[in-house]
């Protein structure tokens, strides 16, 4: 019956939100089976592979949307070198702190600078 009334891009929400619902579920599972195998630690660094991955796949996808704009290119031209710097400092920090003992940087997830980097050199637009 639903199928039947319902236009197809309700039908494709609805199917999306279907997906999502049961990746969550799937993430949620996995956490507290680290959790279980792992102690809080390894949740939590399951936890902070999963962040970065989502950061790192909706970055790209954000980027190659506003790649598009020839004003968003000249913008990014001046600011990717200083975010590279920027989070290989914090990247430098966050392993210096960790290798001398402070126990709470080791939590912290590092910035994947370098698959940024490839992404930005993959979507450039041609000129």
């Amino acid at each position: 019956m639903f199928d039947v009334h319902v236009p197809a891009s309700a039908k494709q929400v609805v199917s999306q939100v279907h997906d999502l619902v049961q990746k969550a579920t799937q993430k949620a599972q996995k956490l507290v089976d680290e959790a279980r195998t792992n102690g809080p630690r390894g949740a939590l660094h399951y936890a902070a592979a999963e962040y970065k991955n989502f950061v790192v796949v909706n970055s790209m996808k954000l980027w190659v949307i506003l790649n598009r704009n020839s004003t968003f290119n000249s913008v990014t031209e001046r600011v990717v070198p200083k975010e590279a710097e920027l989070s290989k400092k914090y990247n430098g920090l966050v392993k210096e702190m960790s290798g001398k003992g402070y126990p709470v940087f080791g939590y912290l997830p590092l910035i994947p600078a370098d698959e940024f980097g490839k992404v930005v050199k993959k979507v450039k637009p041609d000129k």
